[in-house]
This record gives structure tokens, C-alpha cells and sequence, in this order.
């Protein structure tokens, strides 16, 4: 039994892992089957990863759904970048991976985003895209991949891909465990040629490394600590920044140092990123930053992670050169008329961002960064 196999030093052979966790999965509804799902999950994490292990436990998992998923590619001679997180970060953001995702494609990269209700406890990207008026759901993969190539943004929904997976899963794990180090960033349904996965654990090599054996062909992993109990799954100017690209099977040790330079090299202020009690003003505060309205250190972070998106689109050459494009797009406001193309060609209402732009004044509590959220894996 893979519970009992997972106490022992020795490796268990993959196929082993594959057919433990399909069972478990197949077991009926209830409390026995998550106490073994979440047993066996943290278990395969804290056993080193082992990346052989690993991988079988993804695959298990992403083989409820993957007979029914579509890739679509992208105009020809166009590189998207797919883009997403683990969730499960230990201190709350506001919306930084969605605005750094408008401000990149403001700057020439094609950000296939992929998103969650909850990846966040309050506000996740699809939360920040339903509360913008964009109609997510309402578009075909196709078409959602049309609007990526025409505006640099597009936004595919976790749960649509998965909802088998998501039925036995969805909402009942909250911490960092084997599934996280990959799941999420195998569910585009866009053909992308790099991609830029956020990870709320310290292991940022081996989790690149498996989803370089599971077929990504130029991923970076990036993870931001404050301490030892603090994970984010973004990167946060001042802090612990880790970062592991591997493009084509080899690690590019001097851009991951670019990454951290880039980094260590902005000023630390956690409060300008805090994610705050009401789901409106943590979408109204990414907007501000788009509108360039706001001149608190939350320009720094989403200008951060947009270099890094740009980097992997190949519009810009360097992460200081992405930073310094980010911030000048910011300040000019001009992610938010990305934004507001992407509402209008997903045939949203606009009148919700309008709305949204009007809540200029924080009045909301933050929310404490020890509480617990939910996220798709």
C-alpha cells in the first residue's frame, strides 16, 4: 500500500506511485479518502522530492481529465508564455501575478494566464477577472487564444480543465505538498514555447526540473521567503528570491541570478502588497497600479514580475531592461488600456471597470498573512 510505502527510505517505483494515487482518487467521497490523499500527497513533497516519484503522481492525477483536453496554437511565429501559480502562499498578495501579466503584454510578451477562483482566499486572478467584467467562461479556447495573440492577454480557467480532478480535490488541501511542484502549470490549453510557474515552496530546482521532464520546454520557477514560515508564490522586491530556469534540459544559472539581483535590488514594503478583508479593493488596488495612480512600492513588485514575463517572451533582453520598461509603462497608465481591450473583446461590461476605478480609497482591513487559503493544488 503506497500510505505504508511512503514511511520507508527506499524509492517507490513510479508505477507504484501512478497506481496508489489512482486508487485513492477512485475511492468514494469522504473523509477517509482525503485523509489518505493528503497523507500520501505531503508525504511524496517530504521525502525530498524524488522527481521519479513525483511525476508519476502528477500523472495520475492529470489522467481523469487529459483524454478530454484541446491545445490550440498560437499564430505562427508568435511565442505566449504561460503563466500561473501554485497558491497556497503563507502571506496574501493582492492581485500582482494578473496586473505584471497586463503590464507585460502592454510591453510585447503574449501572457497566456491561468487562473482560479481559489488561488487566493480572497481574490484569486478569475475573481480579479469576473470583478473587471471580463466573460471568461464564455469564450471558447480558440478564441481566448485569438484575443491573447491580438492584446498579449488571455485568461484559461483551472477548474474547466480539470473538473474531475477538481470534484475529488477541489478545496479540501491547504498546504504546499507533491502536486503542487507541477500540477498547475500542465493545464493550459494554449501551445505555449516558455513558461513562468510560482511556487509557495523553497524548491524551485526540482520543481523545474519535473516539468522539464513532463514536456515544458523553457519554464522558470520563482518563489519569494520572508523567514522561514513565509512562502509566496510570486516575487516580492527585498525579499529571499529564488528562481530556476531550464530551457531545453539545461539550467541558465546567470539569469536566475538576474532574477534575484533584480530583486534584492528594490526595496522591501509588505504592506503595499498586502491583500486586504474586501475582494473589490484587492482588484481595485492591482488597478490602481495599471492606471498609474499609485506610487507605493506595489509599482516595484508588479514591475518585477513583468520583467520576468517579458524576458521569457524575448521582447526584452534583461530583467533590469524589463523592469525599467514595466515601470514606465505603469506610470503611463497604459496596462490599464490593455485591460480594458481584453474586457471589451470578451464581450464583458465595461461598466464594472469603470465602477472599479472609481474605488480609488482603501477602507478595507488587510487580512491577517497567517490566515489559510484554498488554491487548485
Amino acid at each position: 500500500m503506497l500510505a505504508h510505502k511512503i514511511n520507508s527510505p527506499a524509492d517507490i517505483p513510479p508505477q507504484d506511485v501512478h497506481d496508489g494515487i489512482t486508487r485513492i482518487l477512485a475511492l468514494p467521497e469522504g473523509h477517509t479518502r482525503d485523509v489518505m490523499l493528503g497523507s500520501v500527497l505531503t508525504g511524496l513533497l517530504l521525502r525530498g522530492p524524488r522527481l521519479e516519484e513525483v511525476e508519476a503522481a502528477v500523472q495520475a492525477a492529470t489522467s481523469l481529465d487529459r483524454s478530454n483536453w484541446d491545445f490550440h496554437q498560437p499564430p505562427e511565429g508568435m511565442r505566449f508564455v504561460g503563466y500561473t501559480g501554485s497558491g497556497k502562499k503563507t502571506f496574501k498578495t493582492i492581485n500582482l501575478s494578473t496586473a505584471a501579466a497586463l503590464v507585460a503584454a502592454t510591453g510585447g510578451a503574449h501572457v497566456a494566464k491561468l487562473g482560479s477562483r481559489s488561488a487566493s482566499s480572497k481574490t484569486g486572478s478569475r475573481d480579479f477577472i469576473d470583478l473587471v467584467g471580463a466573460t471568461s467562461d464564455m469564450v471558447p479556447h480558440q478564441e481566448m487564444v485569438d484575443i491573447t495573440a491580438e492584446t498579449g492577454f488571455g485568461f484559461f480557467s483551472i477548474e474547466n480543465r480539470v473538473p474531475e480532478f477538481d470534484r475529488r480535490y477541489g478545496g479540501r488541501f491547504q498546504a504546499v505538498h507533491a502536486l503542487s511542484l507541477a500540477f498547475p502549470a500542465l493545464l493550459s490549453p494554449a501551445t505555449c514555447s516558455a513558461y513562468v510557474y510560482g511556487l509557495s515552496h523553497p524548491a524551485v530546482g526540482a520543481s523545474a526540473r519535473l516539468l522539464s521532464r513532463l514536456g515544458l520546454p523553457d519554464v522558470t520557477v520563482i518563489n519569494s521567503s520572508l523567514g522561514k514560515a513565509v512562502q509566496v508564490d510570486e516575487l516580492i522586491p527585498g525579499s529571499t528570491v529564488r528562481a530556476c530556469r531550464i530551457n531545453a534540459g539545461d539550467e541558465d544559472l546567470t539569469f536566475n541570478d538576474e532574477v534575484r539581483k533584480g530583486a534584492s535590488s528594490m526595496p522591501q514594503d509588505l504592506m503595499s502588497v498586502t491583500q486586504h478583508e474586501d475582494p473589490r479593493e484587492n482588484v481595485a488596488a492591482a488597478i490602481r497600479v495599471l492606471a498609474g495612480h499609485d506610487t507605493s512600492q506595489a509599482r516595484n513588485a508588479v514591475a518585477l514580475n513583468a520583467a520576468l514575463l517579458m524576458v521569457m517572451s524575448e521582447s526584452v533582453p534583461t530583467v533590469q531592461s524589463g523592469i525599467d520598461t514595466a515601470l514606465t509603462i505603469i506610470d503611463a497608465g497604459a496596462g490599464l488600456d490593455t485591460l480594458q481591450q481584453f474586457v471589451r473583446l470578451t464581450g464583458g461590461a465595461p461598466d464594472k471597470l469603470r465602477s472599479l476605478l472609481r474605488h480609488v480609497t482603501p477602507t478595507a482591513l488587510l487580512v491577517s498573512p497567517g490566515n489559510k487559503e484554498k488554491a487548485p493544488c
